[in-house]
């Protein structure tokens, strides 16, 4: 199983799957770039990886465990990378689990402040002075435009020089990561593959509902479940439902 780990966290964090995949998987927990022991690659930012290098690297290393196909477990940031391998080599994957995965909702301001150099800029001096992006976070919470959980995210991610840095980098270097879900459904659809999303009932960062994004493309293809949790995930329930579903057959007959 290739288990890819959310922002600011490392694939440390699959350890609480051991005990309920351990039997039936080795567990392969990465840290992504910027991430962990990762190393970081700052030029990224002006020359984002591509889907295809993405792609690349990942079957090369189910190449070198010696087999066709891996498990794969996404969470969060991970899953926008993980939508992205379904995209390029869904063929091969046998069973998928992504936990409140990114990459199921297009963010056009996003992708149109990454693509222009203003866009960057900005981006390089909100990593120096973050008074008024922080001003308009608050702002929008008083508005109540921003429910109290997403603005307490926003602001635990961006609360130091070092985590406004990280967002720097991996939103930049990843821009070019953005998953055609109609083209994982259509892909998952032709390959026999069943994907399972997880979603924390009271996750307000990726809420359930984004799942039908996916889902009412291949309805036969994706199922979805909903955990009592909000959007930290990576618990033994999750692993617990992973194991029943793992064992229920990844593929279609």
């Amino acid at each position: 199983m290739i288990a890819l780990h959310g922002f600011g966290r490392t694939g440390a964090d699959f350890h609480v799957l051991e005990s309920a995949l351990g039997e039936r998987f080795t567990i392969y927990a990465f840290d992504l770039h910027f991430h962990g022991q990762s190393p970081g690659y700052p030029e990224r930012a002006d020359a984002p990886f591509a889907p295809s290098e993405i792609a690349g690297y990942f079957a090369g290393f189910i190449d070198s465990l010696g087999v066709e196909q891996a498990a794969l477990m996404a969470y969060s940031l991970g899953g926008r990378l993980g939508l992205c391998l379904l995209e390029e080599i869904p063929q091969r994957f046998s069973q998928v689990f992504l936990a409140a995965p990114d990459g199921l909702k297009t963010r056009p301001w996003y992708r149109g402040m990454a693509a222009s150099g203003i866009g960057r800029w900005a981006y390089k001096r909100f990593v120096k002075h973050p008074e008024r992006v922080h001003f308009v976070m608050d702002a929008l919470r008083a508005l109540r435009l921003m429910n109290e959980r997403m603005h307490r995210f926003l602001k635990g991610q961006t609360d130091s020089r070092a985590k406004r840095q990280l967002v720097h980098d991996v939103w930049l270097s990843y821009r070019r990561i953005e998953p055609d879900l109609t083209v994982v459904a259509r892909k998952a659809e032709t390959q026999g593959l069943r994907i399972h999303l997880y979603f924390g009932a009271h996750d307000r960062v990726i809420p359930p509902d984004l799942g039908e994004n996916l889902a009412r493309h291949a309805p036969s293809s994706v199922s979805t479940h909903v955990l009592p949790f909000g959007h930290v995930l990576l618990t033994t329930e999750l692993a617990e439902a992973i194991a029943a579903d793992a064992a229920a057959g990844g593929r279609m007959e």
